[in-house]
């Protein structure tokens, strides 16, 4: 854990390091680092299970003209009054089985899956009527090109621990195509320290098949959640008086998976033909397509162009007979 810590602490100065020591009045660019992993587990001790990590790059910006990119074009919009933030990403993820020791996966537990997508992303937020929305197009592949099996060695032999060893039964290759769409509204304010918010989002193509409804919940000093997504993660100098920012957020809700390629298989190669056969007394996995209780919570510090957040995450289960999945997750913010 403190190697984990160590690691972004770098990445976070690496990246200040770069920028422009002169603030702007307004930022209009923001970089975030973005990173997920069950070993990070702040009620208890973290596994290598289930959806096991994923790291997010992010370059988000905006504009003081119309984009002419078509898909900016296409993208839905919150108004005439809207502050709309772009963003281009790129993402790797990963899933492993609860034992990573054997060279023969149970083939009822959680396989060996992982992806690599680019995303672009419009979040387009109203001030006046307090709503937004985000839109997110993902293209990329599942299985080995993603490079998470490297990735995860790679790291383990850096932290010294067990190396996994059946990615040679992992998804094969697929095209992952997804369009991801969301929206949160204003509920109820007090004052600029208290907001309650509802929201739901849909997911559909070929990665996840998937609908949500959530309440969000932030707490403590912070500029307000629809003014924009910089705003939220970055204090600029005419702001002075408000530059810092450190406040709880909340966000429970119910998650449910109609498909998710990383355990049913891409649509075209379908699941590794290892995790279509019993073994034994081992009968294949069976996906879950129940109702699940999800939350995200944790705290948000802003420093004038600096953000840091550190979050729990409780995420639904994917395969029948199988408990929520706790995930911790670090996210680095630089604006400029």
């Amino acid at each position: 854990m403190k190697r984990i810590v160590l690691m972004l602490i770098l990445v976070m100065a690496g990246s200040v390091s770069m920028l422009d020591a002169q603030e702007r009045s307004s930022y209009r660019h923001m970089f975030r680092l973005y990173y997920d992993n069950d070993f990070i587990n702040f009620a208890g001790k973290g596994t290598d299970h289930a959806y096991t990590f994923g790291t997010r790059l992010d370059y988000f910006y905006t504009r003081d003209h119309a984009s002419r990119f078509f898909l900016d074009r296409w993208f839905p919009k919150a108004g005439g009054v809207a502050v709309n933030t772009f963003g281009w990403s790129l993402v790797q993820v990963a899933y492993t089985p609860d034992d990573i020791i054997t060279t023969e996966p149970d083939v009822n537990d959680y396989p060996y899956a992982s992806g690599l997508f680019a995303i672009h992303s419009l979040h387009s937020s109203n001030p006046i009527a307090k709503f937004n929305l985000r839109t997110e197009l993902s293209a990329g592949i599942i299985g080995p090109y993603s490079y998470a099996n490297e990735v995860q060695e790679g790291f383990h032999r850096w932290i010294k621990y067990q190396l996994p060893m059946g990615w040679d039964h992992q998804m094969p290759t697929d095209v992952l195509l997804n369009l991801s769409i969301s929206g949160e509204k204003l509920l109820w304010q007090q004052g600029r320290w208290l907001e309650v918010s509802g929201g739901a989002g849909l997911k559909a193509g070929t990665m996840e098949n998937a609908a949500t409804v959530y309440g969000l919940l932030r707490i403590g000093k912070m500029e307000p959640y629809y003014d924009g997504l910089l705003s939220q993660s970055g204090s600029p100098r005419e702001n002075k008086p408000h530059r810092f920012q450190i406040y709880a957020v909340a966000k429970p809700g119910l998650y449910v998976t109609a498909y998710n390629a990383f355990v049913d298989g891409g649509v075209f190669a379908g699941r590794n033909e290892y995790y279509r056969q019993t073994k034994g007394e081992q009968q294949p996995y069976a996906t879950d397509h129940g109702i699940h209780p999800v939350i995200d919570a944790g705290l948000q510090i802003v420093s004038g162009k600096m953000g840091f957040s550190v979050t729990q995450k409780v995420m639904a289960p994917l395969l029948k007979g199988y408990p929520a999945h706790p995930v911790g997750n670090f996210t680095l913010t630089v604006g400029w």
